[in-house]
């Protein structure tokens, strides 16, 4: 009886603490479940950043790129003509006048009626500010007192008369180069100048415009 007894007991003692050791294993176990998911977060959230900082970094030739497209030259501003009277009117332009970027250039009016009216036809003008016209649509800036006169008897354009000493004319490559009108000659000369060349006692020479 006493056997049977003693065993009974040292069997109920190994079940408990059988149970002991399961139930604290589980408790380890759900104590350690959600930091698995975090760990895995945090994971995921460092991979994430590792791929915004590689699409952020740049390869060599895109850095090169990026240099160059810095480099480039930005298209060229209007520049100061700084013409003290109206080409239009003649008088001073004043403290306040009223400019117009034109072709590259800042003219400066006395008032905004005269822009307007330069606007209509500019190219009757262009001579007043020392701008010479070109084929290729643009104004250079010269010294017209260099500039020698082409004024035979008639317009090479429409043929009417010319005053020699009238202001209708542009320049052109070292020539005052003059017309019966502002009906249309200037632009149509611009448009193909050789071809009046002759008609204007012009000629080239060693790639200069010289009279014959």
């Amino acid at each position: 009886m006493r056997n049977l007894l003693g065993f009974t007991a040292a069997f109920a003692f190994v079940f408990l603490v059988g149970g002991l050791i399961r139930a604290a294993a589980l408790s380890r176990t759900s104590n350690n479940m959600p930091d698995q998911p975090q760990q895995e977060s945090q994971h995921g959230a460092h991979e994430a950043a590792n791929q915004e900082a590689g699409a952020e970094e740049s390869t060599p030739e895109e850095a090169k790129k990026d240099d160059a497209k810095k480099e480039e030259p930005k298209a060229d501003l209007p520049q100061e003509l700084e013409n003290v009277s109206d080409p239009v009117s003649g008088k001073a332009v004043g403290e306040n006048p009223t400019v117009l970027e034109h072709k590259g250039w800042k003219i400066r009016f006395e008032n905004g009626a005269n822009r307007d009216k330069f606007l209509k036809k500019p190219i009757r003008y262009y001579a007043k500010l020392s701008l010479e016209p070109t084929k290729e649509g643009k104004l250079l800036k010269v010294d017209a007192s260099k500039y020698e006169k082409a004024a035979p008897a008639t317009c090479g354009i429409m043929g009417g008369d010319i005053d020699a000493d009238g202001d209708v004319f542009i320049l052109h490559r070292g020539f005052k180069v003059f017309f019966c009108c502002w009906s249309g000659c200037g632009d149509e000369f611009i448009a193909d100048p050789a071809k009046y060349y002759d008609h204007y006692g012009l000629v080239e020479k060693d790639g200069k415009l010289v009279l014959k």
